[in-house]
């Protein structure tokens, strides 16, 4: 019997000395919500949402045992994101997605919310959710705010059955009977940024020939390309090759057949420049045909060009002949 005590004993005091360690607390610490990264026709149409933390992390597993107390104030906030040449979208944070708006200086007393609801973010972690108000017109770039919180809290950090030690901010105290002391609590700015990304958007309508019995009977067609982009932003328009190209030639292509008809496109209706993908085939939006070098993301640039069938060519076998054309916009 005396050698199973010896054997029990060191067991025992591991097991207590494991109950009397420290299993959980509190921290506060800074974040950054990110609203993603939407094109800036996205951010005209929808407001953007994103949410991270609200600057309070706990360790809550043993605070289910016993009474906690959390309170939260919006000391300050800008309630806009600024960016380039000091464009402002207004946002709106609050403790719920689309839930109430907060407000600067109003007291939120937290603790009637059950640990696991209120400790619902990422590492147990306060969530806050952000939601900008819809605004044209924005240019590209990267736009940035603020909110500065203060947090109040007394959570249990050691104990099991009963709560022997307590993670609290400063000059928080617990109640015997009626309301907690909040004292000073804990500041902690959460910064909210949102990365407008440009856009165009693109109207090109399709471009038909007609029918002919020769391919040197069919004659040269005019078609307008219409582009709107971000304000403020100035780009070049290419056209690839089409699909069937050879040796830089575009062609039309009847079905899936090996027959072709050679054709190209011009950078105006009267241009003998070829338009194309790179370099000096691209075109300028400083200009366009219409309304070129205004960038406000509302007026519409508009590029017409010449397709023609090149000369020359044997008519090839009756059929249909199409192609396809890509547009690109570089900024």
């Amino acid at each position: 019997m005396p050698l199973i005590f010896r054997k029990l004993l060191p067991i025992m005091a591991l097991a207590l000395a494991m109950a009397a360690t420290p299993a959980s607390a509190c921290t506060v610490a800074g974040s950054t919500v990110s609203l993603g990264t939407p094109s800036s026709y996205a951010v005209a149409a929808t407001a953007q949402q994103g949410s991270g933390s609200a600057g309070l992390q706990c360790d809550v597993t043993l605070a289910l045992l016993t009474t906690h107390y959390v309170g939260l104030r919006l000391d300050a906030t800008t309630f806009l994101l600024t960016g380039p040449n000091s464009q402002t979208i207004s946002f709106i944070p609050s403790l719920t997605q689309n839930g109430t708006a907060m407000t600067v200086g109003t007291f939120q007393n937290l603790s009637s919310l059950s640990v696991l609801s209120l400790f619902s973010g990422t590492n147990s972690t306060v969530p806050i959710y952000i939601r900008t108000v819809p605004k044209s017109a924005l240019p590209a770039g990267t736009y940035n705010g603020f909110m500065d919180l203060r947090w109040y809290y007394s959570v249990c950090s050691v104990g099991v059955v009963a709560c022997l030690s307590y993670s609290a901010s400063p000059g928080f105290v617990r109640p015997v009977l009626g309301a907690p002391t909040w004292g000073s609590g804990t500041a902690v700015r959460i910064n909210v940024q949102l990365v407008i990304q440009n856009d165009c958007i693109i109207t090109a309508p399709n471009a038909t020939f007609g029918s002919a019995p020769l391919v040197s009977s069919f004659n040269p067609i005019t078609r307008t390309i219409l582009i709107r982009c971000s304000a403020g932003a100035s780009y070049s328009v290419g056209l690839d090759n089409g699909g069937n190209a050879l040796n830089g030639v575009r062609r039309m292509r009847a079905g899936t057949t090996s027959n072709y008809i050679s054709y190209d496109i011009y950078k105006s209706a009267t241009s003998t420049s070829r338009w194309g993908p790179t370099g000096t085939d691209r075109r300028s939006s400083s200009g366009a045909d219409t309304n070129a070098g205004t960038y406000d993301s509302v007026t519409t640039q508009g590029y017409t060009y010449r397709a023609e069938v090149l000369p020359g060519q044997v008519t090839p076998p009756a059929g249909a002949y199409t192609d396809t054309v890509r547009i690109d916009v570089t900024f």
